[in-house]
């Protein structure tokens, strides 16, 4: 539009300007002829050098464009931004890549991660490995307490298969393709599986873990709420005081929770942090992976839910909690 409305200026200006000629010579003579002939060579000297202005106002914005390709700052005030092709197609540049620049941030930071996860997961590993390994040997040297060694080398072994089942299980999570379930699924008595279940691990019953608060309906995947209820309850009891627990069961209008309680001296600080991180530990020589947690809070939050943490003066307590 603004092209068009440029050649009409001009179109009139020649017009005008023939008028003037005509007024000042009306007899059509040389000197006529001459005045149009300056007219139009004016005319077009001044075409021209507006054409020249164009073409080095458009070299000069494809400079920056290219410019803003090879960029490393991408901020947009850094550049003049129109209402014209030019600054649409700035805006688009601009957007990819900052676009491009996240995703390569969020790769070198998936790749530090990942590094992270492999040293972790080696060092998980090569433990129970080293510890078969030596076993092997002593079998071999030591054919006396061939029981004795024959029960470690299981024990490394179920450890590894554990170890084994865990990764699996995060891998699922972590692959984003899995289709979290909608069950109508009774709390208490996922619950009462759970404590049931805990019995091989702790060597005591149901009784030692109360459950306090009616019984409701979660709509949920029973099987993943199932790890992260079990995970928790299982850490609370290995940190707590006399492996002593409560459980309780909480309604409302918007949402309903199952609460875990121990008796722990609990999470602050650096330890708060990094609790929810894999492989962390705050006790390195325990048996434990690190992984209970993160995996917990990450199966809970696929389904829409949260996983709180809160520290008392007495006790502590982690919160699954379900939107309704």
């Amino acid at each position: 539009m603004k092209n068009y409305r440029s050649f009409l200026y001009l179109v009139l200006l020649n017009l005008f300007l023939s008028l003037l000629v005509v007024f000042f010579s009306p007899r059509f003579d040389l000197l006529t002829l001459f005045g149009f002939l300056l007219v139009n060579a004016l005319l077009l000297f001044l075409l021209i050098r507006r054409e020249k202005k164009r073409e080095d106002a458009l070299e000069e914005r494809i400079d920056e464009i290219f410019s803003l390709l090879y960029a490393s700052d991408l901020e947009s005030d850094c550049y003049e931004v129109t209402d014209d092709a030019f600054g649409n197609l700035h805006d688009e540049i601009i957007k990819i890549l900052s676009e491009n620049k996240r995703m390569a941030d969020s790769a070198e930071k998936n790749k530090e991660v990942l590094r992270e996860y492999i040293e972790d997961i080696a060092h998980q590993i090569k433990s129970p490995l080293t510890g078969s390994l030596l076993m092997l040997d002593l079998l071999e040297e030591d054919m006396e307490n061939y029981d004795e060694y024959v029960k470690r080398l299981r024990g490394n072994l179920v450890r590894l298969l554990n170890l084994v089942d865990i990764l699996l299980k995060l891998a699922t999570l972590d692959a984003g393709a899995l289709e979290m379930k909608r069950e109508a699924v009774s709390a208490r008595e996922l619950l009462q599986e759970i404590c049931e279940n805990l019995e091989m691990y702790f060597q005591y019953g149901k009784e030692h873990l109360p459950v306090y608060g009616d019984d409701f309906t979660l709509m949920c995947d029973r099987n993943w709420t199932y790890e992260a209820v079990f995970n928790l309850i299982k850490n609370g009891i290995e940190v707590s005081r006399d492996r002593r627990l409560n459980i309780y069961l909480e309604e409302t209008h918007l949402y309903q929770s199952i609460l875990i309680e121990d008796f722990s001296p609990g999470l602050d600080g650096e330890a708060l942090k990094k609790a929810f991180k894999r492989f962390y530990k705050s006790d390195p020589s325990s048996e434990g992976y690190g992984i209970g947690l993160p995996m917990a809070k990450s199966a809970i939050e696929k389904q829409g839910g949260d996983l709180l943490y809160s520290k008392g003066k007495t006790s502590n307590t982690f919160e699954v909690r379900f939107y309704k």
